[in-house]
């Protein structure tokens, strides 16, 4: 087994290029957040029992290196940690804020045949010990097929652990909600701004047929929920045997939650009907305006509506669920 670590961690991925300028934006504006912090803390709570000594621990769909980040202020150099995404641009921030550290080692999903690897093909069948992901799995397409190649990955005994602010369940609390739901809304309020607005008439014209058009973009960029159904039934059918869930509640501050949706790339998803896919210098500025104009109108609602929302914040229940292999 020594042998394969080492083979690894001469494979580690290494950028080619510098980071790209919307990873670099999504890092520097969830990086230091109270929510980003709270959700994820709560995950290695709840996994912490369950990490040994020289543990190889996956962050999955690590991305910028957000997450990474929290976990290894937790366990220090308890663990070796392999970060692993399928977007070289957003792992290149990664990279250059924690490459340093000797316990660090990068992985790409290779996409192949218009589909990405999964992680047992790309680390190896049974050589990690635990797999987390935080904020991400909903944004992924083929839970089984995911789910299957973690399973694969991990050794006897080993766990799959992921939290989002973004699965429906029946019972969620009365005001509490979705991180996707409120970037529904602040599109929904950003189109009516243009309808009212005399600053933004120039696009009015075909409006409504845009809307339609960019759907998908818009979906691919904030998928509509699933249910807490399903992502139980694909860790049962990738081969989890055990299967528990919790839920929790945090803090959003206004201001924070700010900053992730001022992200110009999210904006490109968020409000596609301004400049589409090659907006000019203007437009990305007045699409800009308009989604601050609607993040404010949409915290007013809040405030004023939501009866775990105040002066400061909102809340959004994450869900947690852990497979065990």
């Amino acid at each position: 087994m020594v042998v394969g670590i080492t083979i690894q961690k001469l494979n580690s991925w290494k950028p080619d290029r510098p980071a790209s300028r919307g990873a670099i934006a999504f890092h520097d504006a969830v990086v230091d957040a109270s929510w980003l912090h709270d959700c994820v803390d709560q995950l290695i709570k709840y996994i912490d029992p369950k990490i040994k000594e020289n543990d190889i621990v996956v962050d999955f769909g690590a991305g910028t290196g957000t997450s990474s980040v929290r976990i290894l202020k937790k366990f220090k150099n308890k663990i070796t940690l392999w970060l692993v995404d399928n977007s070289p641009a957003w792992l290149g921030k990664a990279y250059e804020y924690l490459h340093s550290r000797p316990n660090v080692n990068f992985f790409v999903l290779e996409k192949k045949n218009r589909h990405y690897s999964t992680l047992s093909e790309t680390v190896g069948k049974e050589s990690v010990n635990q797999v987390l992901s935080s904020n991400v799995v909903h944004l992924i397409p083929n839970l089984k097929d995911t789910f299957k190649g973690i399973f694969d990955s991990l050794k006897s005994k080993g766990s799959f652990m992921f939290n989002s602010g973004n699965i429906e369940r029946k019972d969620k609390p009365k005001g509490a909600l979705m991180l996707d739901s409120t970037v529904y809304r602040v599109h929904d309020i950003a189109i009516d701004l243009i309808r009212k607005l005399p600053q933004f008439k120039e696009y009015r014209k075909g409006l409504d047929e845009r809307v339609k058009a960019f759907l998908p973009q818009r979906k691919f960029i904030f998928p509509y929920p699933r249910d807490i159904k399903e992502y139980a039934n694909a860790l049962k059918v990738a081969g989890f045997k055990q299967v528990k869930i919790y839920y929790s509640c945090f803090k959003v501050k206004y201001s924070d939650y700010l900053g992730f949706l001022r992200v110009k790339r999210l904006q490109a998803g968020m409000l596609p009907e301004v400049g589409g896919t090659e907006p000019t210098p203007k437009e990305i500025q007045d699409r800009d305006e308009l989604i601050t104009k609607a993040s404010f109108q949409l915290f007013g609602e809040l405030r004023d509506n939501n009866p775990l929302a105040d002066d400061k914040s909102w809340q959004c229940e994450w869900a947690y669920v852990v497979g065990i292999k």
